[in-house]
């Protein structure tokens, strides 16, 4: 009992903290630019850390993994591979939006190629944000109504609710520092689960 009292408190203060990110992200937030590019002054390391934290979270940790044991084998590896290989792509990219000084991608499109493309873009970008987020939000509840014993509909709510408000209430501020935090945290957990079960390999077990 004490141990699962433990786990919950450990949750509810990580999600309390998760908050508190989005409550601080909010009085850097000045203007519109703060709100959906965090005023343009992200550095390269946060940007990558918020970019890594968006991949290796629950679609590659658990959905990836779950997909290769089940009998897709090393072809459930391509979405981590594609998405690498778009990041690449990405980094060639990147640098004329930013000149551009747009906000995202389908205003960019709008500007250079009219209002129809840029609708387009837009649709064609929501789809699989909808499925990518559908995706996260599933593998956190699971996560969540495991470690805390509830149901996995009360999971679904609780996270979702987490997430809207501090992403309402701080923009990209919150979204980049509660993705580092995310970032330091799988990659303190993936050292210490490889370690674990290096030293269980090399004890025979």
């Amino acid at each position: 009992m004490q141990a699962n009292l433990t786990v919950i408190v450990i949750v509810v203060a990580y999600m309390l903290f998760m908050l508190w990110i989005g409550w601080y992200s909010s009085t850097k937030v000045k203007s519109n630019a703060d709100f959906m590019v965090a005023g343009r002054r992200l550095g390269p390391l946060m940007m990558a850390g918020t970019l890594a934290a968006t991949e290796i979270g629950g679609g590659s940790s658990l959905g990836v993994v779950q997909n290769g044991m089940s009998g897709f084998g090393l072809s459930a590896s391509w979405y981590i591979a594609t998405m690498g290989l778009a990041f690449i792509i990405l980094s060639f990219i990147a640098p004329k939006f930013r000149i551009s000084e747009v906000k995202t991608v389908p205003e960019y499109f709008r500007r250079r190629y009219g209002q129809t493309c840029g609708f387009i873009t837009s649709i064609i970008m929501l789809l699989p944000l909808i499925g990518l987020t559908a995706g996260q939000i599933i593998a956190s509840a699971v996560i969540c109504s495991t470690m805390l014993g509830i149901s996995y509909k009360t999971a679904v709510i609780v996270i979702s609710v987490i997430i809207t408000l501090y992403s309402v209430m701080g923009g990209l501020w919150s979204v980049t520092m509660t993705d580092n935090l995310d970032r330091c945290r799988n990659d303190y957990c993936d050292t210490v689960c490889f370690e674990f079960r290096w030293r269980l390999g090399r004890s025979g077990s």
